[in-house]
């Protein structure tokens, strides 16, 4: 099952955005539903905003309507437990955010078995905690990768 995060959406919404063409590529290849978690839209409704420079913008909506996701309820208080249990793996290694945290718990919550993100915290995360990942993990990703999971 493939997790959503903000960066993804972006590039399935916004055609000029810098990740439109892999995410195009990608979904049409891949037609399994997607997964998105409340904090994933927490964060993607300011994205859209900022980036279209409109308070309620088109790729929103658009968004909103579209029936290729399934949209994780969530438990709040089991996000909280994740997001512990991840910062006490990893959180002495390497200075994580709290959201980046927050994203791959709803995903694993969720019983995501592959995130699809462009950020390389996000995606080191989900590696280490045993998903799939697309696209591979960048420089920045590899850098936060060796030190999450050295001993």
């Amino acid at each position: 099952m493939n997790f959503t995060d903000t960066n993804w959406l972006a590039g399935m919404y916004f055609r000029g955005s810098r990740h439109a063409e892999t995410v195009e590529r990608y979904m049409r290849s891949h037609s399994s539903n997607l997964v998105v978690s409340p904090v994933v839209v927490l964060e993607a409704r300011n994205v859209f905003s900022r980036e279209s420079g409109e308070s309620i913008p088109e790729a929103w909506k658009n968004f909103e309507a579209d029936g290729r996701f399934y949209r994780d309820p969530m438990n709040w208080d089991l996000l909280r437990r994740e997001v512990f249990a991840l910062i006490s793996r990893y959180g002495t290694k390497e200075s994580l955010g709290t959201f980046d945290l927050a994203i791959v718990a709803s995903a694993r919550l969720a019983g995501a078995t592959r995130m699809l993100s462009f950020d390389g915290q996000v995606a080191a995360l989900a590696l280490a905690e045993g998903m799939e990942i697309f696209p591979d993990l960048n420089a920045e990703g590899k850098k936060t990768f060796a030190k999450i999971t050295s001993r």
